[in-house]
């Protein structure tokens, strides 16, 4: 009896020895040997870090107006298993309910919608990634009823002008990462640098106070300030939009550019978008066609051919040629605009009626050398490097493979298709009497303080045409407003110098005889211009020349503009050679 008590006593001991051996083990090993694991553990339940969002830096117009801008706005969040182990901590089912109750009454969603989102064992889950002071206000003085709900500081791109310049300015995601226009071309010059914010955080994932672990501000971004002037663009949206709408067009473009700098004073598109909602938006609009879509410039081209002829001296303007509504090149027949022709007229006049059958006949002269060489020097084969996205070097034919046929086309402006802002730096460049300037819509960068950091100057990229041939075409392109196809752009007091456009676009890749391109190029007033502006309406319905569908409105705008920069009427008669005004013919 005694023996077995003895043995009954040493088990016991043996058992409380291995109990507190393994006692002693798991202290060494939790203390020890998993000292920096479970610590680290435990950091990761009581200790997080919030990123601190950095301040986008602002796009602004030449006039310092606000064009996009980043608004103080709070990140909401939730830890659905933090909400689930305090209800089960106060033996509260209905929790996840009362909270969905509490942010119903801020947050812009239902619910049964957020009772949903607070549910689950995940620690983390985006609840609402902007919500505006005041309202993040109301719902922190409620934050101690909340457990598991954290308000981070952060930021919002906003676009206070809505459709303003949209597809200049493009748009960013929920992530402030620019997706298109300068906002992804600038993305970072635009993008500061985050900074962070560690912390302690209590059972529910709330920070405490004072137990900052580290902490690194935000650096806010560079601003990007523009050459578009908001005023003009706002009314040349305006006016572009109910000219497209007139027509039923597909879509139109406007393009005002200072000749003498290069500097884009408006880009507009329509439809449009507007940046605040693109996602809402059809996709088609979110292209900015000034810049990526070539299209037929048909004969707003003519300029160019008339460049290379008068700087090769390949005909005068008062050269003869004798029109009779078409021409034959290599057996193919190829019609002017008008049936019959004019009979005998001179290049001058070729231009001022916009006769096909002209330019035809001078493109053929010079050869495809020689009129690509112009429109090489004119900027035409390469992408206009404008600094923004998309921008498309438009499409050629190549040189070596160019047939008489082509080349008779090109001549007027068919069998190719170029960029608006290709179209409009060469015109620009014709109009400050020869020099091409590069393109350019950015004025300046400035930093979070305003100070300048980079300067935007103009850039010379060549001279196309010399001060002579400059005056001829000036000459040339003012009678074509004086009693040529450009008269429905007159306004009393103004003399302008311009060219008619309309042509026939692609399809299915086909030349189509029912789709065109109907547009205005030219500048004023003259004799020094202040603006160089085009105008293309792509697919009007119920019209098609330049002259019915584009002019129109590049006389409205050209008349507003000078009302804007206070130039007074200077003129008594507008009209070369005192041509009475009215003075019509047909379109071309």
């Amino acid at each position: 009896m005694r023996r077995r008590f003895q043995q009954r006593v040493m088990v016991v001991l043996v058992l409380a020895a291995l109990w507190v051996a393994w006692i002693g083990w798991r202290l060494v090993d939790v203390q020890v040997v998993q000292s920096a694991h479970l610590a680290s553990l435990a950091r990761q339940e009581h200790v997080h870090t919030f990123t601190l969002a950095a301040p986008r830096g602002s796009i602004l117009d030449r006039n310092g107006r606000v064009l996009a801008v980043d608004e103080p706005s709070y990140t909401v969040t939730a830890a659905p298993r933090t909400i689930a182990n305090a209800a089960q901590l106060t033996r509260d089912p209905g929790l996840v309910h009362q909270e969905a109750v509490l942010l119903a009454k801020t947050l812009p969603y239902t619910v049964s919608q957020l009772a949903s989102a607070l549910s689950g064992t995940l620690w983390y889950r985006l609840i609402d990634p902007y919500l505006a002071p005041s309202r993040a206000h109301v719902l922190q003085a409620e934050a101690n009823q909340l457990p598991g709900i954290t308000l981070v500081p952060t930021e919002r791109r906003v676009y206070p002008n809505g459709t303003l310049a949209a597809p200049v300015l493009g748009f960013v995601n929920a992530a402030s990462q620019g997706l298109a226009g300068i906002e992804y071309q600038d993305n970072k010059i635009l993008a500061g640098t985050n900074g962070h914010w560690t912390v302690a955080t209590d059972v529910s994932g709330a920070p405490l106070p004072s137990t900052t672990i580290s902490q690194q501000a935000a650096k806010p971004g560079n601003s990007v300030e523009l050459t578009i002037d908001s005023n003009i663009q706002y009314e040349v949206q305006k006016l572009l939009a109910a000219q497209v709408k007139k027509w039923h067009a597909q879509n139109g473009t406007v393009i005002i550019m200072d000749p003498s700098t290069g500097a884009v004073l408006t880009m507009a598109n329509y439809p449009t978008f507007n940046p605040n909602l693109y996602y809402q938006a059809n996709p088609a609009t979110l292209t900015n066609w000034a810049v990526s879509d070539p299209v037929p410039p048909g004969s707003i081209f003519k300029p160019v051919t008339a460049s290379a002829g008068l700087m090769d001296n390949v005909v005068q303007p008062t050269t003869m040629f004798d029109t009779v509504g078409y021409q034959y090149v290599n057996g193919v027949r190829i019609d002017d605009w008008m049936p019959n022709g004019w009979g005998w007229i001179s290049f001058t006049r070729g231009l001022e009626l916009s006769s096909d059958q002209v330019f035809m006949d001078v493109a053929l002269k010079l050869g495809a050398a020689r009129l690509y060489a112009m429109m090489k020097s004119y900027g035409f084969f390469h992408a206009a490097q404008i600094g923004l996205p998309g921008s498309s070097p438009g499409v050629f034919i190549p040189q070596s493979q160019v047939n008489a046929v082509d080349l008779a086309t090109i001549g007027f402006g068919q069998g190719m298709a170029v960029t608006p802002i290709q179209e409009a730096t060469m015109i620009a460049a014709v109009a400050n009497g020869g020099e091409l300037y590069k393109p350019r819509i950015r004025r300046a960068i400035l930093g979070p303080t305003g100070q300048v950091v980079q300067q935007f100057h103009p850039v010379p990229e060549g001279r196309p045409i010399n001060s002579t041939v400059a005056h001829d075409l000036h000459v040339m392109m003012e009678r074509e407003v004086g009693y040529g196809t450009g008269v429905p752009v007159q306004v009393p007091g103004y003399t302008w110098a311009g060219k008619t456009g309309t042509a026939q676009q692609i399809v299915n890749g086909k030349t189509s005889n029912s789709v065109y391109v109907s547009s205005y190029a030219g500048y004023g007033p003259m004799p020094n211009p202040r603006f160089a502006m085009i105008v293309m309406i792509n697919h009007p319905i119920g019209g098609m020349y330049g002259a019915q569908v584009a002019a129109p409105l590049w006389r409205e705008i050209a008349k507003w503009l000078m009302g804007y920069w206070h130039i007074a009427p200077y003129v008594t008669n507008n009209l070369p050679n005192g041509v009475p005004q009215g003075n019509s013919i047909p379109p071309a």
